[in-house]
């Protein structure tokens, strides 16, 4: 696990990547449907108010439901069957988490809104309390509308939207720490191209907010 502590932060920068069933993990349909994506790494990278990176987290989580690592989630995440083998369980990369958060005020940011269900479902499957509140901040959606000025139902990658932005990538993507840390570097790009002041500007990021739903799983 890497962590680095900071202050007066407003923006979470999160990623996450997971394994699913695939056909190796024999896991009744009743659990698959109670986590259909379980997390194996989390990274993080803190933002403060004027959108410039003062920590970061990063850890693997061991899976409990999934332990097979899927093909698929292997050729994506160039991760392989060995590397489930090292992390925290989920209960203690969740404490872990949470505590380099350490703000109510925090807006959670992630590329696209997949990630903050994930986080939740994570959560309800082992019956952990959830961050309350949870502000959201789909950083897909800020760019299509921002920087391209599309629909903000438009799909682009954090590889397309380096490139649009032209933000150097020197990092491998698809780590969940490497991901979270251009993410914050579109957002933080977004933010610098916006015109008015940092007020104006940051009533603009305000505006694409949201608050999935975290109630518990009976």
């Amino acid at each position: 696990m890497i962590a680095c502590v900071a202050r007066n932060t407003e923006y979470i920068v999160f990623d996450l990547e997971w394994n699913i069933v695939g056909i190796k993990n024999d896991v009744p349909a009743e659990e698959q449907k109670k986590l259909p994506f379980e997390i194996i790494e989390i990274g993080a990278v803190k933002l403060d108010r004027h959108l410039q990176e003062v920590g970061c987290f990063s850890t693997y989580v061991k899976p409990v439901l999934y332990p097979i690592m899927s093909q698929y989630v292997s050729r994506v995440t160039n991760r392989k069957q060995d590397s489930l083998s090292h992390g925290l369980t989920f209960p203690t990369a969740a404490k872990h988490f949470c505590a380099f958060a350490n703000n109510a005020a925090n807006v959670y940011c992630s590329w696209s809104k997949a990630d903050p269900n994930v986080l939740i479902d994570n959560f309800r499957y082992y019956d952990l309390d959830f961050i309350e509140p949870f502000y959201c901040m789909d950083i897909q959606s800020l760019f299509s509308v921002i920087a391209e000025k599309v629909s903000s139902s438009t799909q682009r990658s954090i590889e397309y939207a380096l490139n649009y932005l032209r933000i150097p990538c020197e990092k491998p993507l698809h780590t969940a720490l490497n991901d979270a840390f251009y993410t914050g570097l579109i957002l933080s790009k977004i933010w610098q191209g916006m015109e008015g002041s940092a007020r104006s500007r940051n009533r603009i990021l305000r505006s694409f907010q949201y608050q999935p739903s975290v109630k518990r799983r009976r």
